[in-house]
């Protein structure tokens, strides 16, 4: 026989067991697949099910329903929380997703301005900034801090 002509005879076992079961992402086309992998290698294993209608199918629906039941255990594991995840693609929701930080132009922008404060201080003052960009604290910190924000007032 072919074994298109086989897979068709044990076509309503798979659909039956799409209706028992739930498997993730899997379409018809991959509950198709699983069941010709199945049946291939039944009948691999035991060539004489070709000509025994009744025991090819009693054959397979054991079979495949064991290894849909090996699928469903495989996802709903308690090691593989990852794999159950909902699977979303990026470029769907990268529109909602706020960036933490300045866009390119902005930093860029910004950057220039620091530049631009910095070459303006004496000696002492470049110190002091030096020591306010590291965090470490210094007489007169508060009122550069105010110099500071008031020159980059026009960059919010």
């Amino acid at each position: 026989m072919q074994f298109e002509k086989i897979y068709f005879e044990v076509q309503g076992i798979v659909h039956r067991a799409r209706k028992d079961f739930y498997v993730k992402l899997w379409e018809r086309e991959d509950w198709d697949q699983e069941g010709m992998l199945v049946l291939y290698k039944l009948l691999c294993s035991f060539p004489e099910l070709e000509e025994d209608k009744d025991k090819l199918c009693s054959y397979f629906k054991v079979q495949f329903r064991n290894r849909v039941r090996d699928v469903v255990r495989r996802q709903e594991s308690h090691k593989r929380k990852f794999d159950r995840m909902p699977h979303e693609d990026i470029h769907d929701l990268s529109h909602l997703v706020k960036s933490p930080g300045l866009l390119n132009d902005d930093f860029i922008v910004l950057r220039d301005m620091l530049r631009t404060y910095r070459s303006q201080l004496s000696t002492e003052q470049l110190e002091k900034y030096e020591k306010l960009i590291t965090g470490q604290s210094f007489h007169g910190r508060r009122n550069m801090i105010r110099e500071l924000q008031d020159y980059l007032r026009d960059f919010k």
